[in-house]
């Protein structure tokens, strides 16, 4: 199976496709797969399960490594969702490093981290935003528990670190010390699919029309949206489209009764959207709606941009100073009102100036986004890997 004259880059991940209610981080691999898969053989090990299933997927060999078109993946059952089976695959493949793509994953991080240091593989972690102080306030006595022996036992100590921002390097220092040794590659997004042309022809339809896309947890603060949207003053119909995966149920059961149609003000939950039906959610949406919490990078942001939809977003990630871009509002949540007061001011918008950040958005994904940088720093990540 091995290709000598590249290096075999071991993937081990939850979730992975087809797989997509996990949202980002499958995304983030991916992409990196796609784009780089002329430098480096991977091999992806992963769960046979989507987020939240109990069925395996359909036509998919199970427990045995098979070749997509150069990519070999394996996708583990229940069976096999252990220790034993981790550190035979990792031996299996005999890899130059293996990049793992969660902070506190029982199977696919912790696992390969105790078989990888017995048998002396590097180790690339991506911790996927998990180092947030809006995503360590989740579970907080446990994390922290967590970490403590973590960093006691030495068991992140020869990690080489994958950040995707500047903010979330700092993330990392602050909870690993300055010694850590840290890469920034900010993640590679999927390409626009619609022309700018295209996607304004869409536009004028007399309804401001927002969009949620996401995970349905506390983090993503879903709660947030549908509460200011609820206090919108408007002559004019707006509706609210809820897409995503409910993680949390006892969070979703908390406000699931304010999801109702309205005469002016009209709120609906559509269920989970398929990647390939994203760039036409997009493309038909006026704005993406996102108070989360932390994001260490938000790909449902970028995706927004892609498709000419600007964005009412938190404070809490990479992405600032978005009004004087252009781009849309970023918000300190601090106060509640802030969030109805730019959802307020993207409904009064007139539909010139609207036009004008749909372009910024779009023009900002493909000028700024897709830096060739971008791709460079993600190809340096394993480079230098023994």
């Amino acid at each position: 199976m091995r290709l000598m004259s590249k290096k075999r880059i071991l993937i081990c991940i939850d979730w992975y496709e087809p797989g997509f209610k996990a949202g980002g981080p499958i995304r983030s691999v991916a992409n990196i797969v796609n784009e780089l898969k002329d430098d480096y053989e991977f091999y992806i090990l992963t769960s046979a399960y989507d987020l939240g299933e109990v069925e395996p997927y359909k036509d998919l060999p199970l427990n045995e490594w098979f070749d997509d078109g150069g990519l070999f993946l394996k996708y583990l059952d229940k069976t096999l969702l252990n220790y034993a089976a981790i550190k035979r695959n990792i031996q299996e493949i005999q890899p130059d490093a293996v990049y793992l793509n969660s902070l506190f994953s029982k199977v696919f991080t912790l696992f390969p981290l105790l078989a990888c240091r017995r048998y002396g593989f590097p180790v690339v972690l991506a911790p996927r935003g998990m180092l947030g102080q809006g995503a360590l306030d989740l579970k907080k006595g446990k994390k922290k528990s967590f970490l403590l022996i973590s960093k006691i036992s030495g068991l992140y100590k020869k990690v080489k670190w994958h950040a995707s921002t500047k903010e979330e390097e700092e993330e990392i220092y602050k909870t690993f010390g300055r010694k850590a040794r840290v890469h920034i590659a900010q993640n590679i997004p999927v390409g626009q699919k619609l022309s700018l042309d295209e996607i304004l022809n869409e536009k004028k339809t007399g309804t401001t029309r927002f969009i949620f896309v996401s995970r349905i947890a506390v983090k993503k603060n879903l709660h947030l949206a549908i509460l200011a949207f609820k206090q919108l003053k408007t002559k004019q119909p707006c509706t609210f489209h809820i897409y995503g995966n409910i993680e949390d149920q006892e969070y979703w059961d908390t406000f699931k009764d304010e999801i109702k149609e309205g005469d002016d003000l009209s709120i609906d939950y559509k269920g989970v959207a398929t990647p390939a039906e994203l760039p036409a959610i997009y493309a038909n949406a006026d704005y993406l709606v996102l108070p989360t919490k932390h994001e260490n990078y938000g790909h449902a942001i970028v995706e927004a941009w892609s498709n000419a939809c600007p964005v009412i977003i938190s404070r809490n990630t990479p992405w600032k100073n978005l009004h004087v871009q252009d781009l849309g509002w970023d918000i300190d949540l601090k106060n509640f009102d802030n969030l109805v007061k730019a959802m307020q001011e993207a409904v009064d918008l007139d539909f010139t100036s609207y036009v004008a950040q749909c372009t910024a958005s779009y023009n900002y994904f493909k000028e700024v986004i897709t830096d060739n940088e971008v791709i460079e720093a993600n190809r340096k990540l394993f480079a230098d890997e023994n």
